[in-house]
């Protein structure tokens, strides 16, 4: 009895791994569209031609890496700040505004980021189209914004 009580954990733990890993292909897959949507948007409103496309998103996407590491370590610290709090953790007024001064530099860091990638579009595209990059880039989070269903 034992056995099958223990087979049968074992199986079930197995099989829980297996559907949280097709959860993550799923979401692997859910953001390759997402992207694949996103460069089709960008480039159409950027009227982009092959080979500045082809030039420009290696770029790019180098630039969004960047920002999404930067944001991530802000996010991890933000999420941990809460935790504490609701583990019952009271924050000093100094603690809070150690995590506002954190995240204004990541701000400050992704604006140089910007700055610095803003440069290199421009040995690969005209400013015209870097305007129509920016421009794209707020198009497509507000059409991504409005397409969720918030309460």
């Amino acid at each position: 009895m034992q056995k099958r009580l223990v087979l049968l954990f074992l199986f079930s733990c197995l099989g829980l791994n297996f559907f949280l890993f097709a959860q993550d292909g799923k979401k692997k897959a859910d953001f390759e569209s997402f992207k694949k949507r996103r460069i089709v948007f960008i480039t159409k409103k950027m009227n982009l031609t092959d080979n500045e496309a082809k030039a420009f998103w290696p770029v790019c996407n180098e630039l969004q890496e960047k920002k999404f590491v930067l944001n991530q370590q802000i996010r991890k610290l933000m999420r941990e700040f809460n935790n504490a709090g609701k583990e019952g953790k009271t924050h000093s007024e100094t603690e809070y505004m150690e995590l506002i001064k954190r995240m204004m530099d990541a701000e400050v860091e992704e604006a140089k980021l910007e700055r610095e990638y803003m440069i290199k579009f421009a040995e690969i595209i005209s400013a015209r189209k870097i305007y129509l990059y920016r421009e794209a880039e707020r198009q497509f989070a507000r059409k991504m914004f409005e397409k969720r269903s918030y309460p």
